[in-house]
């Protein structure tokens, strides 16, 4: 194969070129703090990089999930306070009258108090978060139940399709890691009904209402086991708090490494970038004094 004059010259120019674009890209990522811009630059890594960019945003998803998940959590929190503060109120009240020394106009005095209280409690159970009701279940855009509170029949304001009353059910979750699911808190029926507060508070205005000191102590009994089931679910509430906190702490950890391993894909290691551009210079002057001496060369030297 014949090497003509022309062929030895393109190349020649093609390398220097190549040289002086490899100097000016070291240079640009010197400047940059960059050394992947575009997808061409680094296939792989750039496609790693966007998978990162993927998981982060889903990080940062599951983060809003987290806390909005606590916030409702807290937002039961002050509502199991309430309600226990309440039962407590009533069964100081229903201790007080189930004596020899209350009478029927004591215990009818005291009936309207603890009528207060269920009304309290109800309102409890439509306690709003956001737009939605914090005890709703998988109803949360309805009240799930009725104030002021009946005195008889159910509590709950909710109905089926045939018009019968249904209680509050269901739950809603929120995603906090890749898989990992949490339910921030009860619904209506968990926290007010199977506790017993609000029927046990509506059996001892009953009883008060009656004049019937067994049927106050029977009451107050009950209200004493309600608030036991009521600080069993602040119990439970509090674990679902810390288990949203270290969700929250396991995704930022979690965002720390991806920010380490993409920045490792993607940044620039000024150090090295350094010494590479020198050597990248170097080895450009000795291809132009090579190319130079080449270029040079004529007939006359073969002679």
């Amino acid at each position: 194969m014949r090497v003509s004059n022309s062929i030895i010259t393109s190349r020649s120019q093609l390398r220097l070129q190549q040289g002086l674009q490899g100097i000016d890209r070291t240079r640009d990522d010197i400047a940059t703090g960059v050394k992947i811009r575009k997808m061409s630059d680094d296939a792989t890594s750039a496609g790693q990089i966007v998978r990162i960019g993927s998981s982060m945003r889903a990080l940062n998803q599951y983060r809003r999930n987290a806390d909005a998940g606590m916030n409702r959590a807290q937002a039961e929190e002050s509502a199991l306070d309430l309600l226990g503060k309440s039962l407590t109120r009533a069964i100081e009240l229903g201790i007080s009258q189930s004596t020899a020394t209350a009478n029927a106009q004591s215990r009818l005095t005291v009936k309207k108090e603890i009528d207060q209280l269920i009304n309290l409690s109800a309102d409890l159970g439509n306690t709003r978060f956001g737009d939605e009701y914090l005890f709703g279940g998988t109803r949360a855009g309805e009240a799930p139940f009725a104030t002021p509170a009946p005195a008889t029949g159910s509590f709950s304001r909710l109905v089926d399709t045939n018009n019968n009353p249904v209680n509050p059910s269901g739950n809603t979750t929120l995603e906090v890691g890749d898989g990992k699911f949490v339910t921030p808190n009860h619904n209506g029926t968990q926290v007010f009904l199977d506790t017993d507060a609000l029927d046990a508070l509506r059996a001892l205005s009953d009883a008060l209402g009656n004049n019937n000191p067994a049927a106050i102590k029977v009451a107050t009994d009950r209200l004493t086991a309600a608030n036991s089931n009521v600080q069993a679910l602040v119990g439970t509430n509090g674990a679902r708090i810390n288990e949203m906190e270290g969700a929250k702490t396991n995704l930022d950890t979690i965002e720390l490494n991806l920010k380490t391993y993409r920045s490792d894909l993607r940044d620039t290691n000024i150090g090295e970038a350094m010494v590479e551009l020198s050597g990248r210079e170097s080895l450009y002057q000795a291809a132009m004094k090579a190319t130079t001496r080449i270029l040079g060369l004529s007939l006359a030297n073969y002679l």
